[in-house]
């Protein structure tokens, strides 16, 4: 009976917390910047096609923020500046909405899944979403992968599904913390292809490169785009000697689909070997707390750390802490910069000859050509 009230609980909790696609994920909240752009995804605007992001590109080497795209309803009440960037007319209004790729992760957070399982962030939070984007003028939706761990943005990541399972179930656990063993170890599905977040649309890759990891060895598996109908049933196997591995034959990201074979057949050929990830990669981390029933019918509990997201190379994106839109973008426009530097070295004081001007010599006209000769 504790169970079935713990669980009843735990459904309504994860219910309250449920993913609506209008809506912004907690974890986007706040100012988001890179070298190029701010971005705000929760600017307290929405449409019918979705929120209303903020984005404002710091042209001119940093040195102004030009107001590219935001609500039409925000440029009304915050009047921008005219001048020789800013267009005359309102600035584009980008509508988006976000498809929840894996749990999102924050702070107290538990999302139950559909075993019993218990799922909460270890400390950092985490989360990966597609981002599905309706440009202004245009009728296609574009999609925009990307994932979060802690303050920071990747757009190059790599997710798994969680191995909480590889622990054998016991009631000797109850109330430890088990590892599930090498965290980087299981297949990683490629799931980020969009060349940037941009007031124009992204390019997609054409290609991706899903990884089989195990104690010994990096198997890379390439897929490529294909017109064929996606099947997520079907799978693909690849041999290294007298192991054999299976992996999805098909690929669905950013609402395209990738397979790695051609055709009807299965069989991986030529598959890439290597020690490890080629690049930097950051890893989340996860608790999974399972439950279960000793043979004396008493209730246990225990957790397990894993990994679900791993990002490849560095942030797209790192959230600005503290601070406003409007903030950031009066303290850039009162920033002081020093006078650029001279055109030439200084020279001192002039050594010239008026003379040379006064009576030049007889070869003044000489070619460079003919110097020498």
């Amino acid at each position: 009976m504790k169970k079935l009230i713990l669980l009843l609980c735990l459904s309504i909790f994860s219910l309250a917390f449920a993913q609506d696609e209008n809506s912004v994920p907690e974890l986007l909240k706040g100012v988001w910047k890179n070298s190029s752009r701010y971005i705000v995804f929760d600017s307290g605007y929405s449409n019918e096609n979705g929120s209303i992001p903020m984005m404002v590109l710091r042209a001119f080497y940093q040195r102004y923020d030009d107001r590219t795209a935001e609500p039409n309803a925000y440029t009304e009440k915050n009047e921008r500046p005219l001048n020789d960037v800013t267009q005359k007319d309102l600035p584009e209004e980008i509508s988006v909405k976000f498809i929840q790729l894996t749990p999102e992760l924050v702070s107290d957070k538990v999302v139950l899944q559909e075993d019993g399982d218990e799922m909460s962030a270890d400390g950092i939070p985490s989360g990966a979403w597609n981002m599905q984007v309706k440009y202004p003028r245009r009728k296609e939706i574009y999609n925009i992968p990307f994932a979060v761990i802690g303050n920071k943005l990747y757009l190059d990541f790599i997710v798994k599904q969680e191995d909480s399972d590889n622990i054998p179930k016991s009631a000797f656990l109850d109330g430890n913390v088990m590892q599930s063993g090498n965290p980087l170890n299981g297949y990683w599905q490629d799931s980020g292809n969009a060349s940037g977040i941009l007031v124009s649309p992204p390019v997609s890759s054409k290609e991706l490169m899903s990884f089989y990891i195990n104690e010994n060895s990096v198997y890379h598996i390439r897929y490529w785009r294909t017109d064929m109908d996606y099947d997520g049933e079907k799978q693909a196997v690849f041999s290294d000697g007298e192991e054999t591995f299976r992996v999805p034959k098909h690929l669905s990201v950013g609402g395209q689909t990738f397979t790695c074979v051609n055709g009807r057949g299965t069989r991986i050929r030529n598959i890439e070997k290597s020690e490890g990830l080629s690049s930097e990669h950051t890893l989340n981390s996860i608790l999974v707390k399972k439950h279960g029933t000793d043979e004396n019918g008493n209730d246990f509990s225990y957790s397990v750390r894993t990994s679900t997201i791993c990002a490849m190379g560095k942030p797209y994106l790192e959230l600005v802490e503290g601070k406003t839109i409007e903030q950031i973008i009066k303290e850039d426009s009162e920033k002081k910069y020093p006078a650029p530097k001279p055109l030439f070295p200084p020279h001192g004081i002039l050594d010239f000859d008026w003379s040379i001007i006064e009576d030049p010599p007889a070869n003044w006209n000489m070619r460079m050509l003919d110097l020498g000769k």
